[in-house]
């Protein structure tokens, strides 16, 4: 049986990365978004077909693959900015990371969909970048399946539900959420610190990812990233974001 899981498990994260890579390459949002839930189905084949925990080293081995690809797009583009997340609404039902070519930049929601990517046909620089799909969607929905409630407009409370099912997967031991005016301080304990590095504030990991994608939603505002803080010997990462308005701002 456990066999079978590992099997299946492993050839659906495979599968999933090839369409993940196809896409990128090919500009194609859609295929990317097939690789990318390829991959997390993967991810729930593995965990939840028997009572184990996802493991440190299958973690990796199953996000890795797309992490390295975003950077390496990050890097050749020589995008420098630091991300932008944005929450679900009507173009884009399941939100969406923007990386911009500037930082001081600006983002017509109107003219992004789920297939955009490359942002350059755009009548200004300021709004050049780079889309991506929201690596830690499926995380997201798994702590919004916990609590029995949409996320939209649910207040920044609502995120601390992340805690237990990212403790149940053996990724992480908890999630704190503090406001400040415009500034939002997120700590995350025991996370697996390993795949983490100065370049989370572009490409965060799934587990970052999705508790920043939970925040913008629960707002219903982008938030930019403003720094991340490594602490390995303690293991836990520190994130400050910024909140920039709704969507009509952005529209």
């Amino acid at each position: 049986m456990k066999k079978g899981k590992y099997i299946a498990g492993g050839v659906l994260i495979a599968i999933g990365a090839v369409f993940a890579f196809k896409g990128a390459m090919e500009g194609d949002q859609s295929v990317i978004n097939v690789g990318i839930g390829g991959i997390f189905l993967g991810i729930i084949v593995l965990t939840f077909s028997t009572s184990d925990y996802v493991k440190y080293d299958a973690f990796k081995a199953m996000v890795l693959p797309y992490f390295q690809l975003c950077k390496g797009l990050i890097n050749s583009l020589e995008l420098k900015s630091k991300a932008v997340y944005i929450p679900a609404y009507g173009n884009l039902p399941e939100g969406g990371i923007f990386i911009p070519l500037h930082d001081n930049f600006d983002l017509d929601l109107a003219k992004l969909d789920e297939n955009s990517f490359f942002i350059t046909d755009v009548g200004r620089e300021k709004e050049m970048g780079l889309f991506l799909a929201p690596l830690g969607k499926d995380l997201m929905k798994m702590y919004e399946e916990y609590s029995e409630m949409d996320f939209t407009n649910a207040g920044l409370h609502a995120v601390e539900n992340a805690s237990v099912v990212l403790k149940s997967l053996g990724l992480a031991a908890n999630v704190v959420v503090e406001e400040k005016e415009e500034e939002i301080r997120v700590l995350v304990g025991g996370v697996k610190t390993k795949i983490c590095s100065k370049t989370c504030e572009q490409v965060a990991c799934p587990i970052c990812s999705s508790v920043l994608l939970s925040i913008a939603k629960s707002l219903q505002e982008l938030i930019v990233v403003e720094s991340f803080k490594i602490e390995i010997e303690h293991g836990y990462v520190e994130i400050t974001v910024r909140r920039i308005g709704g969507i009509n701002k952005w529209m």
